[in-house]
C-alpha cells in the first residue's frame, strides 16, 4: 500500500476571507475561472493575470455563504492586486486570515479514508469541494491529487497541533518540504516560483482546469482566449525524467537547439531524479529525448539526457 503522507501548509500559503456583497463578483471579474456559479459548499481553482495574461497566482476560492475564503501562495500579492480594483461602489472586504487559520494536506492511499473519518461524507467530495465543521472550526476540501488523492484541512491555528495529531493516529505519516516537492513534481503540478510565474501563461502551466471560456471579461482574456481558439500555445508544462540533478533554470536542447527550461528539479527515494520543465508543444510527447548543456563553454561542459514522460499520477 502506498504511504499516506500528512503536511503542515500553513506556512506556504495564505488564506485570505472576502466578505461583503460583492466578493465573489471581484474574483470572478479578476479571474479566469467561473465563480459566479458556485453553489455552497463548492470551491474552484482559477487564475489572477496581467494584462498580459502572464500568471500572478493560481489560487483556491470556497463558497461558504456570506464568506469566501481564499488560499492563495502569495497572499500579500494577491491581496494587493485585488484591492487596486476594488471601485466605490463595490462591497467587499478582503482580510488576511492567515495568523488565525492553519493548513493541513493529506495526500496518499488512505486520504479518503482518514478524510471520511473526520467528516462523514468528505471521501465523497468532487474537486475543491468542501465540508463545514462550525462545531470544531473546521473545514476539509478534496483538493489536487498527489499520491492518487488529496484532501485540504483549514483549522483553527490554536487547533492545528491536535488535528496532526489526529490525522498521525489515523496512519498518515508527517512529511517534509522536500517530500512535498517530490509528491508535486510527480504529479505534474506546477509550483510557486517555478511555474507559477509571471514567465507563463495558464494554458502554458497546464491550468486549463482554472480557465472558463464561457465567461465574461477578465484582465488577460484577450490572450488567453486567442491561444485557446488558435491552438498556439509557444510552450507547454511537461513532467521530466533526468540522467542526473541540472540547475534550475537550465536550457533544455535538442540537436544543441534551445526548446526549453528546466523549472522544477527533484529527487526520488530510489535516488532517479524527476523534474518540470516547458517545452515547445511539437515536443511535449512521452518518449521525446533531449538534453542539457551545464555550461556554454564547451570544455567544462557536461551534457545530461532527459526524457519527457507522462506524470505518475495524472489529476
Amino acid at each position: 500500500m502506498t504511504a499516506t503522507y500528512l503536511f503542515d501548509r500553513s506556512n506556504y500559503q495564505g488564506r485570505l476571507e472576502l466578505t461583503d456583497r460583492d466578493r465573489l463578483d471581484l474574483l470572478h471579474r479578476m479571474s479566469t475561472n467561473d465563480l459566479l456559479k458556485m453553489q455552497l459548499g463548492e470551491g474552484r481553482s482559477t487564475v489572477l493575470t496581467t494584462a498580459n495574461a502572464r500568471i500572478i497566482d493560481r489560487v483556491i476560492v470556497y463558497h461558504r455563504g456570506e464568506t469566501a475564503l481564499m488560499l492563495a501562495n502569495q497572499p500579500a500579492v494577491v491581496r494587493t492586486w485585488l484591492q487596486r480594483y476594488i471601485f466605490f461602489q463595490d462591497k467587499v472586504k478582503i482580510r488576511d486570515v492567515s495568523a488565525e487559520l492553519g493548513q493541513l494536506e493529506i495526500y496518499g492511499s488512505q486520504a479518503a479514508e482518514i478524510a471520511e473519518s473526520i467528516a462523514p461524507g468528505a471521501s465523497g467530495l468532487a474537486l475543491h469541494s468542501f465540508i463545514d465543521v462550525p462545531e470544531s472550526g473546521l473545514l476539509i476540501a478534496r483538493t489536487f491529487p498527489m499520491l492518487q488523492d488529496g484532501f485540504i484541512l483549514i483549522v483553527p491555528v490554536a487547533a492545528l497541533e491536535s488535528w496532526q495529531q489526529a490525522v498521525q493516529q489515523h496512519g498518515a505519516t508527517i512529511g517534509d518540504e522536500a517530500r512535498y516537492e517530490m509528491l508535486r513534481i510527480e504529479a505534474g503540478l506546477p509550483g510557486t516560483g517555478h511555474e507559477l510565474t509571471e514567465d507563463y501563461i495558464p494554458l502554458e502551466a497546464n491550468l486549463w482546469d482554472s480557465v472558463s471560456f464561457a465567461k465574461g471579461c477578465y484582465i488577460g482574456q484577450e490572450i488567453i482566449a486567442r491561444m485557446e481558439s488558435r491552438n498556439r500555445l509557444a510552450k507547454t508544462l511537461v513532467h521530466l525524467n533526468m540522467a542526473t540533478v541540472a540547475p534550475l533554470g537550465s536550457r533544455l536542447t535538442e540537436d544543441d537547439r534551445a526548446v526549453g527550461t528546466l523549472t522544477s528539479i527533484a529527487q526520488r527515494d530510489d535516488g532517479t531524479i524527476i523534474g518540470l520543465g516547458f517545452v515547445k508543444p511539437e515536443l511535449a510527447v512521452p518518449g521525446t529525448h533531449l538534453n542539457i548543456a551545464t555550461a556554454d563553454d564547451q570544455a567544462d561542459q557536461v551534457t545530461i539526457t532527459v526524457e519527457v514522460t507522462a506524470p505518475t499520477f495524472v489529476r
